[in-house]
């Protein structure tokens, strides 16, 4: 079915909210519903799909014009939202409510966002939390955010995140966060192949309580803080971070920001009783940190007495000369790693750490 068949217009001047939502609520499971290709469907209000098994593709846009009310929500199992584009057209400020982010996945399991270009979002480009399970995120491009790019939150588990593309975010490129108040850690999560460019108040990729997380084959590049920043932060009130990998892929240009000194990749404990422990971070080459960043990599904790940071494991880093002359810095005696087989500019780096 196609929304034209419930009164949608698709000029991009038309509000097309109420006949759009029509159709969202007359698909049954294995309806698609149509956004036709080369449409853009204007949108004042927060759309919702709420039946399961329901597809909603079709190669139109929909163009968000009220920032507080942008957000489009799928908020059944088996939804599926392929080859879309979402945009707004314009944004204040950061928001940070349900409403805002421009794609929400909201709990229920099995739910696909697949092929959907995200370009300007009032807070989040693709937010998934509401203890989603089993979701799949897939090949997604997400441009000129408020906040993080892509957003685990809210206990989700159980997920994929395939090859996502994120330029110019206005926090974290893709991050997994796991806050106190919330029922349980977000889990078993995959992140394969992801490409951060730009991120103009956050860093890279991140990992802020959550357990079982892995991100593979990374490109990260011109980042204001960390490029890959794994931890647990008392000023966000997270919980901590155990069973945590990052397997291979690249970091150009990371830290830009004088003021935010994480180097290219921190794993941090800001918290006195939160853990952060079973970090492994591998096969990465890192090339341009700024020069007048501590370190190029930091185990910093800030609680002498807390648990700190525990059986952090670095391996096979190559780090290209340029870069700040401390490759590696613990500021804890409590704090157990080990880091083997580094090359610094080419050479070999004796595998003892100060």
């Amino acid at each position: 079915m196609s929304v034209l068949d419930f009164g949608a217009v698709g000029d991009g001047v038309t509000d097309d909210t109420v006949a759009v939502q029509r159709a969202f609520d007359a698909a049954m499971p294995g309806d698609q519903v149509f956004l036709p290709a080369g449409l853009t469907f204007v949108q004042s209000q927060v759309l919702v799909v709420r039946n399961p098994g329901v597809t909603v593709t079709g190669g139109g846009t929909l163009l968000a014009t009220r920032e507080s009310a942008s957000s489009l929500t799928l908020a059944a199992d088996g939804v599926v939202l392929d080859g879309i584009t979402l945009t707004i057209s314009g944004t204040t400020r950061r928001w940070d409510a349900y409403e805002q982010h421009r794609v929400r996945i909201a709990g229920h399991s099995g739910i696909v966002i697949r092929r959907v270009t995200v370009d300007g979002s009032a807070a989040a480009g693709v937010f998934v939390g509401n203890a989603a399970a089993n979701f799949v995120v897939d090949r997604v491009t997400v441009r000129n955010t408020r906040a993080d790019g892509v957003h685990v939150t809210e206990s989700s588990h159980d997920g994929r995140i395939i090859a996502p593309v994120v330029r110019n975010s206005g926090d974290d490129g893709v991050a997994v966060v796991s806050y106190r108040r919330d029922a349980a850690l977000c889990a078993r999560i995959d992140i394969q192949s992801p490409d951060v460019d730009g991120v103009t108040a956050g860093r890279g990729i991140s990992v802020v309580g959550g357990e079982d997380i892995t991100y593979r084959d990374i490109a990260v590049r011109n980042t204001y803080g960390a490029a890959v920043y794994i931890g647990a932060e008392d000023v966000w009130s997270t919980r901590g971070t155990a069973r945590v990998a990052v397997l291979g892929g690249t970091i150009t240009g990371a830290n830009y920001q004088a003021s935010v000194d994480h180097g290219a990749v921190m794993v941090y404990n800001g918290t006195s009783t939160q853990a952060v422990s079973d970090v492994s971070i591998s096969g990465l080459s890192i090339v341009g940190t700024r020069p007048s960043a501590s370190w190029v990599v930091g185990l910093i904790s800030d609680s002498p007495a807390g648990p700190g940071l525990r059986a952090v494991v670095l391996q096979r880093i190559a780090v290209s000369s340029g870069g700040p002359a401390r490759l590696l810095t613990s500021n804890r005696a409590t704090t157990t790693f080990t880091a083997t087989g580094w090359t610094s500019a080419g050479s070999q780096v004796a595998d003892r750490w100060a």
